[in-house]
C-alpha cells in the first residue's frame, strides 16, 4: 500500500454462479481525494462498493484500509472501521424520525448510566449533521414527512458526516453510489461543496452516471466495463466524449437523443386528453392533449407537482376533479385498471417501490401487469410457456443482461431493472406510455437504448408522457414542454427538431423569472 493511500483494493474478483461480475480490480484511493469509479449498468461498480463495504465478501483479492487488511462481514463491521456509504436505492426506515435514522445502530454512542437512551444528545447531534450539510430540516420530524430528494439528502449527510461526529474517525472513506440521481442543481452543489470538505479530513469514492459531475468533482476516475478496470484517466485532461468510449467500447453518437427521428405531429389526432386536472396539494387546473406519436414532457422543479400528475394522468392516484379521454372515446374519471386495459402504460420513478419485486424473476416481473390477460387462460390457468417466450423476447430486444427469464430481479443492476419495467408494459403493446424519470440511476449508453426505445415507439403511433428531471432529455425528447411550477402549468413550449429551447428558457419558466 502507497504511503499516501488510505484504501487500496487489489485483485478483487467476484462471481454470483457461471457470471463474473468482477474480474481482478485493483486500484487505490489517496487520502483526501475524491475518486470516481464510472461504467454503464451491469459493469460491477455495485458489487465493488459491496466488496468495500462488507455487504458481500470477495472470491479472490483483499482490501487495506489504512495500511492494514481488512475484511469486514458485514456493513456495520466496515461502518465501524471509518467506511460508510449511501446506497443507490435509499435505505431509510419512513415511519420512525430522521434523527433516528441518521444514528441509527450507533444509538451505544448516547446511552446514559448504562440503559438510558439520550435522545435530547441524539437530537442535537443529528440537528449539527444535517446543518453542516446546509438542509432545513427538523430532525424531530418524521422522515416520511419529507420528499424523495430531501431523504436523499438525509442519506448523503448520514453517510458523510456520522463518522467525524459520531466515531470520532478522522480519516474516514465515504462511498456514494449514485448520491445525486434526485437532487435538484442547489441541492448537487451543496453536495459538491460537502465533498470538497470531507476531503479535508477524508476520501470518496463517487458513482454517478452523470458524467459532468464525475469530471468536474473527481481528482482521478476509474472505468470499469464488464467487470474489469479498463481505464483510469485525469479529468482535467479528458472529456465526456472520451470517457464514455472508455465505458462502452464507442463514443457516445452525435445525435445522442435521435433528433433526427423526431416526426411532425401537429396534424396527428389527439391520443390522450386530461381535463381540469385538480388534486388538493398537487396541482391545479391542468388541461393538456397528447397528439398520436408525440412525445409530451412536463418538466418542473422536484415540487412542482409533475410525478404527482403522472400518476393522477394514469389513474394511480386519481385527482379530486378531472377526466381523461382515450383517442376520442368517453370523457371519463381515471381509473388505472380501466386506463390499461385501454392501452395506457405507466413507469414510475422509484422502480424498487412502485415498478418491480426484487426478489421475483425476470419473467414474473415482466408478467406481472398482465394477469388477467396476456398470460393467463379464461378459466385460470397461468400460461407458464408463453410467460418464458416473452420475457427471453424482451431479455433479447431491450438488452436485458440477465442469463435467463428465472434469473431474480435482485441480482440484476439498476438500469437493467429498469428494462424489465419497460419490459412489463411494452409488452402490451401500449398506445400511450407515461414514463416518470425513466433514465434515472442508469448510464450513458442505457440512457441512448431508451432514447432510441422511445422514438421506436413514437414511430409505431405510441403517445408517450415524458416527465423527467434531466432538461437536456426534457429539451432532446420531446415534440412540445409543459413547465410547471407549483402545481400549474405556467407554459407550454414548442420543441420543433429545428428550434429546441434553450435550458435558460425552461429554467426561467421553472423558476418564474421570465
Amino acid at each position: 500500500m502507497a504511503v499516501d493511500e488510505i484504501l487500496r483494493v487489489e485483485a478483487l474478483s467476484k462471481n454470483f454462479g457461471e457470471a463474473i461480475v468482477l474480474d481482478n480490480v485493483s486500484f487505490g484511493v489517496a487520502r483526501n481525494s475524491v475518486v470516481g469509479i464510472v461504467g454503464e449498468n451491469g459493469a460491477g461498480k455495485t458489487t465493488l462498493f459491496n466488496l468495500i463495504s462488507g455487504i458481500v465478501p470477495p472470491d479472490e483479492g483483499y482490501i487495506e484500509y489504512r495500511g492494514k487488511e481488512i475484511r469486514p462481514s458485514n456493513y456495520r463491521e466496515a461502518n465501524l472501521l471509518g467506511i460508510s456509504r449511501v446506497f443507490q436505492e435509499q435505505a431509510l426506515i419512513p415511519n420512525i424520525a430522521v434523527y433516528e435514522n441518521i444514528l441509527l445502530s450507533h444509538e451505544d454512542h448516547f446511552v446514559r448510566l448504562g440503559q438510558v437512551l439520550d435522545r435530547r444528545k441524539m437530537i442535537a447531534v443529528a440537528q449539527r449533521i444535517v446543518d453542516a450539510m446546509a438542509l432545513d430540516i427538523d430532525v424531530r420530524l418524521q422522515t416520511s414527512h419529507y420528499d424523495f430528494s430531501i431523504r436523499q439528502s438525509i442519506e448523503i449527510a448520514r453517510a458523510c458526516l456520522v463518522p467525524r461526529e459520531v466515531l470520532g474517525i478522522e480519516a474516514p472513506v465515504v462511498l456514494l453510489d449514485e448520491p445525486t440521481s434526485a437532487l435538484e442543481k442547489s441541492e448537487e452543489e451543496a453536495l459538491f461543496r460537502l465533498i470538497r470538505r470531507i476531503r479535508q479530513h477524508g476520501s470518496v469514492l463517487f458513482v454517478s452516471h452523470r458524467l459532468s459531475e464525475v469530471l468536474s468533482v473527481c481528482d482521478l476516475i476509474h472505468v470499469l466495463k464488464d467487470g474489469r478496470l479498463v481505464a483510469t484517466v485525469d479529468p482535467a485532461i479528458t472529456n465526456e466524449r472520451t470517457l464514455h468510449g472508455h465505458m462502452v467500447g464507442r463514443e457516445r453518437d452525435a445525435d445522442y437523443y435521435h433528433e433526427h427521428e423526431q416526426g411532425e405531429v401537429n396534424t396527428h389526432p389527439v391520443m390522450f386528453a386530461v381535463k381540469n386536472f385538480s388534486l388538493a396539494n398537487a396541482y391545479e387546473a391542468v388541461t393538456l392533449d397528447i397528439h398520436q406519436g408525440e412525445v409530451f414532457g412536463i418538466g418542473g422543479l422536484l415540487d412542482s407537482g409533475k410525478s404527482h400528475l403522472g400518476k393522477g394522468m394514469s389513474g394511480l392516484v386519481p385527482p379530486d376533479t378531472g377526466t381523461v379521454q382515450v383517442d376520442g372515446g368517453k370523457p371519463t374519471r381515471p381509473d388505472f385498471r380501466s386506463l390499461i386495459s385501454q392501452g395506457l402504460a405507466y413507469v414510475p420513478a422509484e422502480r424498487l417501490v412502485e415498478g418491480i419485486i426484487l426478489p421475483f424473476s425476470v419473467a414474473v416481473n415482466i408478467s406481472v401487469a398482465s394477469g388477467q390477460d396476456l398470460f393467463s387462460t379464461w378459466w385460470g390457468y397461468w400460461r407458464v410457456a408463453v410467460e418464458e417466450r416473452v420475457a427471453r423476447h424482451y431479455i433479447q430486444e431491450i438488452g436485458i443482461k440477465a442469463s435467463g427469464p428465472q434469473v431474480s430481479c435482485g441480482t440484476l443492476s439498476g438500469g437493467n431493472q429498469q428494462k424489465v419495467v419497460l419490459a412489463k408494459w411494452l409488452c402490451r403493446s401500449p398506445r400511450i406510455i407515461i414514463l416518470d424519470n425513466p433514465t434515472r440511476g442508469i448510464d450513458a449508453g442505457a440512457k441512448e437504448e431508451v432514447y432510441k426505445l422511445i422514438r421506436q415507439l413514437t414511430a409505431s403511433g405510441a403517445s408517450i408522457v415524458l416527465i423527467t428531471d434531466e432538461l437536456l432529455e426534457l429539451i432532446g425528447l420531446s415534440h412540445r414542454i409543459a413547465v410547471m411550477r407549483g402545481g400549474r402549468v405556467t407554459g407550454i413550449v414548442d420543441a420543433p427538431l429545428d428550434k429546441k429551447p434553450t435550458e435558460r428558457e425552461l429554467v426561467g419558466l421553472m423558476l418564474g423569472t421570465q
